[in-house]
């Protein structure tokens, strides 16, 4: 286990507030700062915590489950379910067990499914306490990507909501003189290890808060290269603002390398749901830039670590007698490491002898790389890249999304624009600055 001294004053501060108090947090800080280090830090000191997040791959990052997997809640659906769930005794003794829940990534949970999950708890803990009088841990950077609305939904969402974020849950109100309110502590992590650059963090921090001057973005537009002035572009990735722009990217760089085209396909065992880490069929050709998506137990790279494919090739397994597929793969530090297909176990929480326990539900095997010439930025959140090239097409559409894009980059020298960004590319949400102020 990581030791506290490794940690920053405000990380140890937090832990002790999470191991000595029992207040409802919201542990936020700025991109770069180590929440989710800190998060599994937390989670690994106290296995009977909950940990939950809005997404499969966010799920898997932090050894946690989905929102709508652990609740059994249907999307799209989630208030009625909460509200029409049938109550049993095994039920109740299962979810009285829990003191504590983690939700990371919460900037991204929309408030209708915060008061689902309010809901659920408060009809099956017979109580009117928020969330059933369980303690609420939530992680994340309001300042980044933002709820998803769809826009056949947004009208009919906003009259019953003022924001999508949740801290405009209903679930926040005080309901009644005879109801507990909901009493929220914000704590800060501050110590930004992702970036050394005072200067670009200064611009990083403006970014964030909208407070960009002309000076800010002059310094950030110098890095506006044309293809021909790029010359940093090996190792490079693309941070793009739509999955169909990434998926043509990584296609088209795919087809001009002249060299044959290779397909990992991948099993699993047991019912893991919509709980995939990577794509069934990977394809590679030697030559071809991609990114890992683990943690590499001898600590060779790290989940979004990019490299190039130098080989691929096939051996026998010793003990079984098997062939199988291994890559050999060129990382940025200029080492050549052999890349072999990846077990991820896939598990739940089940409740066992009177409490909720990790139990594998089944393993993905993989090639644990896929091509990166290009991603989403919204994929690239929680990520940090040596070199970037941004491109925010027509413009950037979503509160956060020019920080997140930006902030992935450890230098502001190793940033490539596609064209200069303007103060209209940086979108943030007025009610977000109102909630961090008060």
């Amino acid at each position: 286990m990581q030791d506290t001294l490794e940690f920053s004053k405000e990380a140890i501060n937090i832990i002790e507030c999470v191991n000595n108090t029992n207040e409802n947090l919201f542990i936020t800080g700025k991109a770069g700062t180590g929440k989710s280090t800190l998060l599994k830090y937390i989670q690994k000191n106290d296995s009977s915590i909950i940990v939950l997040a809005p997404t499969g791959i966010a799920a898997i990052n932090v050894n946690g489950e989905t929102i709508h997997s652990f609740f059994k809640l249907k999307p799209g659906y989630e208030f009625d379910e909460a509200m029409h769930v049938r109550i049993n005794n095994n039920m109740i003794s299962q979810y009285a067990a829990i003191h504590t829940i983690i939700i990371d990534e919460i900037s991204m949970v929309r408030a209708d499914i915060l008061d689902a999950v309010d809901i659920f708890l408060q009809r099956i803990r017979n109580t009117s306490e928020p969330f059933g009088g369980i303690r609420m841990i939530f992680f994340g950077d309001l300042f980044q990507l933002p709820p998803v609305i769809l826009n056949n939904e947004r009208e009919k969402f906003l009259q019953k909501y003022k924001t999508p974020y949740f801290f405009s849950a209903h679930s926040f109100i005080q309901k009644d003189l005879f109801t507990s309110p909901f009493i929220q502590k914000t704590l800060e992590l501050k110590t930004i290890y992702r970036q050394k650059d005072l200067l670009f963090i200064d611009i990083l921090n403006a970014v964030r808060e909208n407070k960009t001057n002309d000076s800010h973005l002059s310094l950030l537009n110098q890095q506006v290269k044309t293809s021909i002035e790029d010359e940093n572009s090996n190792f490079q990735i693309s941070l793009v603002p739509t999955n169909a722009i990434a998926n043509s990217i990584n296609f088209q760089k795919l087809q001009t390398l002249n060299t044959s085209e290779i397909s990992f396909f991948a099993h699993h065992t047991g019912n893991i749901e919509n709980l995939k880490p990577n794509d069934f069929e990977v394809k590679l050709k030697i030559g071809a830039q991609v990114m890992f998506l683990n943690n590499d137990p001898k600590k060779r790279w790290m989940n979004g670590t990019i490299g190039n494919v130098t080989n691929i090739a096939s051996t026998i397994d010793e003990e079984t007698n098997e062939n199988y597929q291994f890559v050999e793969v060129e990382l940025e530090n200029g080492n050549i490491t052999e890349v072999l297909p990846f077990t991820w176990e896939i598990s739940k929480y089940r409740f066992k002898r009177g409490r909720f326990v990790r139990e594998e539900i089944g393993t993905f095997t993989q090639i644990p790389i896929k091509l990166a010439w290009a991603i989403t930025i919204h994929k690239s959140q929680g990520k940090t890249f040596n070199k970037v090239k941004i491109d925010l097409g027509t413009g950037s559409f979503a509160h956060g999304q020019t920080y997140v894009a930006l902030s992935r980059c450890k230098t502001l020298s190793n940033i490539t624009l596609t064209r200069p960004i303007l103060k209209s590319d940086i979108i943030i949400d007025e009610p977000v600055i109102e909630f961090i102020k008060n």
